[in-house]
């Protein structure tokens, strides 16, 4: 059978309706059904497609890994091998040489050049000796007057950025999206077990499928219970750690 097949006879056998696993999994019910008709181009694509996948046969008692491995049989292209024979690598061998000749040329070459840099110099200096003594002695340079700020000038004040952290951990399956500074993270099953950090300068809005399957800290500190089992919420934190519900 096909994957489709198999999972809405699994889906069937646990008794299962569309709208029941809609509601235990967070994933739209046109969405299941076009996975249980093995129509993937009306699923959203890549790491959504297994993980939808991956939820929906950990519902129905369906092994995932075997799950999202038949889809990837199905949408994956195959490459076939090729008849031509790989090209026979051979082998070179480089002959030994000896440098030693070499390295003393380049030796000597940077002497000379040494040398005549050497040499250089001690002309230069000598010039300029010589020409000191039929002139006057320079006069230093005075240093740069120092200019005072007025008196009724505001008194420069360091300022720092603000930023959020928050540390997420998976204690059960859970649906998680992240969206940073208004650019999405991720959106995927969490794994319990599994953690994510994200970090932000001005907000991080998080949606999570079963509060009660997650813990975070904000800043290194632990946050509250964002809400009741199963009831799927949407939070947004600012730099103070503030969390505000969004509807």
């Amino acid at each position: 059978m096909d994957l489709g097949t198999d999972l809405r006879n699994a889906r069937e056998h646990a008794g299962l309706s569309l709208q029941d696993l809609a509601a235990r999994t967070r994933i739209p019910q046109r969405t299941l059904r076009a996975i249980e008709d093995n129509d993937f181009d009306n699923v959203p694509p890549g790491i959504f497609a297994r993980s939808f996948i991956r939820t929906y046969a950990q519902e129905v008692g369906v092994d995932p890994a075997e799950a999202v491995a038949q889809y990837r049989s199905m949408t994956e292209p195959v490459v076939e091998p090729s008849d031509e024979p790989e090209p026979e690598v051979v082998e070179q061998r480089i002959p030994w040489r000896s440098y030693v000749r070499e390295l003393s040329e380049f030796g000597q070459r940077w002497g000379y050049a040494l040398i005549a840099v050497a040499l250089l110099i001690g002309l230069i200096g000598v010039n300029r000796y010589g020409s000191e003594d039929g002139q006057p002695e320079a006069v230093a340079a005075e240093p740069a007057p120092r200019i005072e700020p007025p008196a009724d000038s505001p008194t420069p004040v360091a300022t720092t950025g603000g930023g959020i952290q928050i540390a997420m951990r998976a204690q059960a399956p859970c649906w998680v999206r992240a969206v940073v500074d208004g650019q999405m993270a991720f959106a995927r099953l969490m794994q319990p077990g599994e953690t994510e950090t994200l970090s932000g300068q001005r907000d991080i809005t998080i949606r999570v499928g079963d509060p009660a399957a997650l813990s975070y800290s904000i800043n290194g500190r632990s946050g509250q219970p964002l809400g009741s089992a199963k009831q799927a919420v949407t939070v947004r934190f600012d730099t103070s750690g503030q969390a505000t519900r969004v509807s």
